[in-house]
């Protein structure tokens, strides 16, 4: 059953690429329909004439942009509907990290991650198709040295799920998909906010969730943000997952300071803490790092430096001290 998720899951990843290729091969070819929405004649046609022109880095990035635009607009015709909003395109938003995290006792941890968000609005905001590497659960961890089995990190954490509302200002959000290793599941998250003082802001979520290995669960995360400045902001951070499979809590405490710099930089400060209430209330890795991030040559691309201490007990909490370099691309329309 596990082999015939996974090769699911697979498929409709590869569906998905060969429709990003197909939409490269139409724009390379100039092959454009047409619409009598002048809109998404022109959108269409951009590629084309203005990717062209572009020296080999933005040429890059514009066809990998409209091919995904691409992809979904096209899904966004297929939901239209008698009442549908018929004149408003999709919108997509995501990113995509390439890093090296190399660390004291492993110089080769390559890590390659991404996440694409697409709003449909023919089916009235209500509804989003979500593609990423990583879940958005309270045990999600930017460094991969960090993602330990024992914190209920799989190796594919491939996720391919759509996610919708009743409204769009809906504070419970609905999901089915593929994730955690190619497992079918289904979640009901609420979240809100609240403005404790100008300066000050509560945001939490409380969800439950069913996976087909991992049984029921459910998630709560609260966190606490304080603004000192407009340039240096302070957040903590409190999350709990419970997993009724193995009977036992996954919890994490984080602290971060948060500095933007001049010229588009940014420092962010963290210490984490994070571990599991089985065979007892135990720790299982600690972190302190310091990242560095700064928009570089393009308003789209941005390159992070993280030094970082990091303290494993399958490590027997001996100090790894490493240093990750990563290049973020980011997009939206």
């Amino acid at each position: 059953m596990y082999k015939q998720k996974e090769i699911a899951l697979k498929l409709i990843g590869l569906l998905f690429i060969f429709y990003f290729i197909l939409s490269q091969a139409v724009f390379a070819k100039g092959i454009i329909k047409d619409n009598s929405n002048a809109k998404t004649e022109s959108i269409t046609a951009q590629p084309n004439h203005y990717c062209e022109h572009q020296q080999w880095l933005d040429k890059t990035y514009c066809h990998f942009f409209y091919g995904i635009d691409s992809a979904a607009n096209t899904l966004n015709d297929w939901s239209r509907h008698e009442g549908s909003n018929l004149n408003s395109e999709a919108s997509t938003s995501g990113r995509l990290r390439f890093g090296w995290e190399p660390r004291s006792g492993d110089f080769s941890a390559l890590d390659f991650r991404f996440k694409i968000r697409v709003k449909l609005p023919a089916l009235e905001e209500r509804v989003e198709l979500v593609l990423s590497d990583q879940e958005d659960d309270v045990n999600g961890q930017e460094l991969k040295a960090a993602r330990s089995e024992e914190l209920g990190n799989n190796k594919d954490q491939a996720v391919v799920a759509l996610q919708f509302k009743r409204s769009a200002e809906d504070k419970v959000s609905y999901r089915v998909g593929f994730g955690r290793g190619s497992q079918i599941y289904t979640r009901a998250r609420y979240s809100d906010m609240h403005r404790l003082s100008p300066d000050s802001t509560l945001r939490y979520f409380a969800e439950a969730n069913y996976y087909s290995e991992d049984e029921l669960g459910t998630e709560l995360n609260a966190e606490f943000a304080h603004v000192f400045t407009p340039k240096l902001a302070y957040e903590l951070s409190n999350s709990f997952r419970y997993r009724n499979k193995s009977n036992d809590w996954l919890w994490r405490h984080e602290m971060q300071l948060i500095y933007m710099g001049k010229n588009n930089s940014s420092y962010l400060f963290t210490a984490m803490i994070d571990g599991l209430s089985q065979p007892n209330y135990r720790k299982e890795q600690m972190l302190l790092s310091m990242r560095y991030k700064k928009q570089v040559l393009r308003e789209w691309l941005y390159l992070e430096l993280e030094p970082y201490i990091l303290y494993l007990r399958r490590e027997d909490f001996r100090p790894s001290i490493g240093i990750a370099l990563r290049a973020e691309v980011h997009f939206s329309t």
